[in-house]
């Protein structure tokens, strides 16, 4: 049941898979709950029933208004997240959704004590070495990455420009339950291949999404988070090698895992892309260089900021966090 003397929070993206969860723990711990999202029905039950619901997206002043009237906090969770689409897409939505928000932010700024805006490492490009939030931003090499980097730029500047306090968190690789990252690798695990690069000895850069989720509520509510950047990540290091073959074993696997160099993987993944970039432009190759680069070079950005700010260091058990997912994995409808 809501609590009606806490602040009104819009959460957007909620049907996605870390907004689905934020939006989760938000309506357990009682908050007042509105919900933009696109398609009302694919909403979990429990948000549906417990939370006001408005249909529409980025690109809808009407709905746009009508979400933030009145709100305290703002988490934005919505994103075009596919690792593979066209510029005009990945625009729309993390930069012109973004630009669209700040705006109806901007005209409805009364009650707001702080935005929440979901970027990602991504940002940095994929280094071989890890970086902290000053890191060189050189994401602008793939369309999500890019796209997110910009849209980092407009919360900034229409953040300054209209008063509006926000705070950018930029996580790694999300797991638990329902990641549909977890889905797609175990996938290729059990029964399809599956790529490692250079050994597998690149770190993983793992976040379970509790963890995230403790981080983003700080961050919506500490004072001294207002207009900072935060990475955010697990303590713990694990590189692809060891994740990968755990993942496996967990749920008995027969997909092959297929180590190659990163120039040959690179190579082969430049050709994949021009072939499907010219023939079949909407389907993702199998491999491209976006892929290269997540599994070939670091994920593992140092998240000291956040820990040492917050204090939230992860404390949980690893073991039983990766096992959490690995179990849901295994035990999920065919159709999930």
């Amino acid at each position: 049941m809501s609590d009606f003397s806490k602040p009104l929070v819009l959460v957007t993206g909620a049907t996605g898979f870390i907004g689905s969860q934020l939006a989760a723990r938000l309506l357990a711990d009682g908050w007042r709950l509105r919900l933009l999202v696109r398609e009302r029905q694919r909403l979990a039950p429990a948000l549906a029933a417990g939370a006001e619901v408005i249909v529409g997206d980025l690109g809808d002043p009407a709905a746009l208004a009508q979400a933030v009237s009145q709100v305290a906090l703002v988490f934005h969770c919505a994103a075009n997240v596919n690792t593979w689409d066209t510029k005009e897409n990945y625009l729309s939505v993390n930069v012109i959704g973004v630009g669209n928000l700040m705006a109806a932010l901007a005209r409805e700024r009364s009650t707001l004590t702080r935005l929440v805006h979901l970027s990602t490492v991504d940002v940095y490009g994929f280094p071989a070495t890890a970086c902290t939030e000053e890191g060189p931003s050189g994401g602008d090499a793939f369309g999500y990455g890019a796209s997110k980097l910009q849209g980092e730029a407009v919360v900034r500047q229409l953040g300054a420009a209209h008063g509006i306090p926000f705070t950018i968190l930029r996580p790694t690789n999300v797991i638990g339950p329902g990641s549909p990252f977890i889905v797609r690798i175990g996938e290729a695990l059990n029964s399809g291949l599956m790529l490692t690069v250079d050994g597998g000895q690149a770190n993983a850069g793992l976040l379970m999404v509790d963890h995230l989720i403790d981080c983003m509520l700080w961050a919506a509510t500490a004072t001294g988070a207002a207009g900072q950047t935060y990475n955010v990540r697990d303590c713990e290091d694990m590189t692809w090698a060891t994740f990968l073959r755990r993942f496996r074993t967990a749920i008995g696997g027969r997909g092959l895992i297929i180590d190659l160099p990163f120039w040959l993987a690179d190579t082969l993944a430049a050709g994949l892309e021009f072939v499907h970039r010219v023939i079949l432009p909407t389907r993702e190759p199998l491999l491209h260089r976006l892929l290269v680069r997540i599994f070939g070079r670091t994920c593992g950005h140092d998240a000291t900021r956040i820990h040492a700010a917050s204090g939230l260091v992860d404390h949980r058990d690893t073991e039983q966090a990766l096992d959490r997912s690995f179990r849901w994995f295994r035990e999920r409808p065919p159709t999930a």
